[in-house]
């Protein structure tokens, strides 16, 4: 009597076929829900501020380049920058709203350096110029502005009404709670106005991140009542 083949193979043709269209719709999934990995874009609605510019290039482009496909981190990217430029903050919530932000300065050889009263004090960095940016749908955008003319939000608009700080600024970095306010800790940006000896000329400035607005604001009476 002959073996009935013909059933098993069209069982193992079923199989073979159910296998496939399996790992069809997983490859589909995964390519549509997975993380993209390419960089994010400078957004094309915002034009960078041409300081931030290098080579034809946002700056910012090369940091998320290298963060990116290279896995590089902050100390490995700050030596590949062109010297003038620094990244103190890569890929981190800042503002405690879900959205990565990226802080770039740029310092300046002709800028006094920090008065010891100031470093004391908490202060770290002298600039000329500073950017922060978000990441929204991997598209980068310039939340806050500073050059020695203003301070000035995603919109353009100025936060505070100052003189041109000629001499650069100094900058303090410190962490901030408020359960009312944020969901976690946030950064304020503390600047003054440096005069030509690398002391204080202004009052400080607090910049802060006002969640109600979506936007960063500014202050020299922060805290008080």
């Amino acid at each position: 009597m002959k073996k009935k083949t013909k059933p098993m193979k069209n069982l193992m043709l079923r199989l073979g076929l159910l296998v496939v269209g399996v790992l069809v719709v997983y490859l589909v999934i995964t390519h549509l829900y997975s993380p993209t990995t390419d960089p994010p874009a400078h957004s094309e609605e915002i034009i960078p501020d041409e300081a931030f510019v290098y080579d034809g290039e946002p700056v910012i482009q090369s940091i998320t380049r290298w963060q990116t496909e290279d896995n590089s981190g902050l100390q490995a990217i700050n030596q590949r920058l062109p010297d003038l430029y620094e990244v103190l903050v890569l890929g981190e919530d800042i503002t405690a709203n879900r959205a990565p932000n990226h802080l770039v300065i740029i310092r300046d050889p002709e800028l006094p350096d920090l008065n010891s009263g100031l470093r004391d004090f908490g202060f770290s960095h002298v600039f000329r110029h500073l950017v922060v940016y978000e990441t929204r749908n991997n598209t980068l955008y310039p939340v806050l502005t500073i050059n020695p003319e203003a301070i000035r939000d995603e919109g353009g608009n100025t936060l505070i009404d100052q003189v041109p700080a000629r001499n650069g600024y100094a900058l303090l970095l410190e962490a901030f709670e408020h359960e009312e306010l944020y969901s976690a800790p946030v950064e304020l940006l503390e600047i003054v106005m440096l005069d030509e000896n690398g002391r204080e000329m202004s009052d400080e400035i607090v910049i802060y991140w006002d969640p109600a607005e979506s936007a960063y604001k500014a202050t020299n009476t922060f805290g008080a009542p």
